[in-house]
Order: C-alpha cells, then sequence, then structure tokens
C-alpha cells in the first residue's frame, strides 16, 4: 500500500474495515450505494438479515451522502460535512476542515450516531 491516508472503521457498521484515499482523490461516505464508500457495501451490513436491517435506527442516522473527503497532500486533506445530522471530527461538530497535521496524529470522524472512523496517515510499505 502506498503512503497516505487511510480511513479505518473502529465502530458500527464500518468496524474492521479499511478505505486508502489516493492523492488527489475526493471520496463521498454515506448510506447510498452510490457513494465511494457506502455502508451498505460494508461486511457487516452485507452480514445482517435482509429483514433486520429496516430496525437499524443508528444507520438511519447516517445520511445517503453523508461527508466528503478529498486528499490533495499530505497536509491538506479536506472533510466537509454533507448530512443533516451532523460529522464529528475527534468530537466537535464540524462544516468543513482541512487537516494539516495527519503525519503527526491520527483523527477520529463520527457519523451519525455510531459510524466512527480512525483517519490516520500510513507509511509506505
Amino acid at each position: 500500500m502506498p503512503e497516505g491516508p487511510v480511513l479505518v472503521g473502529i465502530q458500527g457498521f464500518v468496524q474492521g474495515e479499511e478505505f486508502p484515499l489516493w492523492r488527489g482523490a475526493t471520496v463521498v461516505v454515506g448510506r447510498s450505494r452510490g457513494c465511494d464508500i457506502s455502508l451498505r457495501r460494508c461486511k457487516a451490513w452485507l452480514a445482517l438479515a435482509p429483514e433486520k436491517r429496516g430496525e437499524q435506527a443508528d444507520f438511519k442516522s447516517v445520511s445517503r451522502k453523508h461527508v466528503r473527503i478529498s486528499f490533495h497532500g499530505e497536509d491538506n486533506i479536506e472533510i466537509e460535512d454533507l448530512s443533516s445530522n451532523g460529522t464529528f471530527l475527534d468530537g466537535q461538530r464540524i462544516t468543513r476542515v482541512v487537516l494539516h497535521n495527519l503525519a503527526e496524529r491520527s483523527h477520529e470522524l463520527l457519523l451519525g450516531t455510531q459510524e466512527k472512523f480512525r483517519l490516520e496517515w500510513r507509511p509506505q510499505g
């Protein structure tokens, strides 16, 4: 895997999933199958019995298109909230933020009430 940012699922249906971000790429994360990172394609969601999926209130707290993440460079990762329920970075609700320190420390990203990622920088190798 090349050096760069990785979204690591640490809670909710995304737990155990990893999504590398590529330089110059912009990804949208949400419930919609049309998203670049769709919760509906996560292993834990797919393992759920179809009749149980409709009962998942926490899942529904994630918008169809919830957050946009753009990787412009090592010290320039933009996160933009697209949701109605909010996106939280390190416990603080955000509208739009640009990270300049991912190589120095990871950050937690919460979508809705339960889906949590750790955004971290992975060295090459």
